[in-house]
């Protein structure tokens, strides 16, 4: 059974990706470089947070999957990507260096997670005004897929402690409040397997 379900959340976690990956190559997606690098850095963080805090195997796979696909996204958009920088890139950036502080002098990889996921939470701002404005503007299938991904880590994990759950918690609220958002668009019509559902033009993150 937990074998399966960590294969469906490899699977699940991997595709979103893909998707995201494969719309940068087709020029459907413009993302910054430099956000894209703020988000590798953000997830490099999480990452340790969730291996020294002693998350969940769910957690500490769901992390991984977060880490090689940011790292895919950020690799592609140096060829297909903007040279945007926005404000909000350099709030990350200081909330980032908090908490490699704290890291460093108190060695507190929880705190040093639940900041990196906050500043990942600030940092996508603007996707939520974006897609609150226009739903059309994101592609369902990317936050459909890792959400389901983050979902099924959350119950598969452990719920004894904060720290198990902590990083699959937040993806599954962060990525389910985009679905949400996206489908607010779709609910006259139907939209599997149509065009819309593969659209992808938001300069967003995840």
């Amino acid at each position: 059974m937990y074998t399966f379900t960590y294969i469906a959340i490899t699977i699940l976690g991997a595709a979103s990706y893909i998707v995201g990956v494969w719309k940068i190559l087709k020029s459907r997606y413009s993302p910054s470089v430099f956000s894209r690098v703020v988000w590798v850095l953000l997830t490099i963080n999480s990452f340790a947070g969730v291996i020294l805090s002693k998350s969940s195997p769910a957690s500490v796979l769901l992390g991984a999957i977060l880490l090689a696909g940011n790292a895919a996204m950020c690799i592609v958009s140096f060829s297909k990507g903007t040279k945007e920088i926005g404000k909000l890139e350099y709030v990350c950036l200081f909330l980032l260096a908090i908490s490699v502080i704290i890291w460093v002098f108190f060695r507190a990889p929880l705190v040093n997670l639940g900041i990196s996921l906050f500043a990942h939470f600030i940092g996508a701002a603007p996707t939520y005004k974006k897609v609150w404005r226009n739903p059309a503007s994101e592609d369902l299938t990317f936050w459909v897929l890792f959400f389901l991904a983050s979902l099924l880590s959350v119950l598969i994990s452990d719920f004894s402690s904060p720290k198990t759950i902590l990083l699959p918690l937040y993806y599954t609220f962060f990525e389910g409040s985009m679905v949400v958002l996206v489908l607010r668009g779709f609910y006259k019509k139907p939209f599997l397997f149509s065009r819309n559902f593969f659209q992808f033009k938001s300069k967003g993150s995840i």
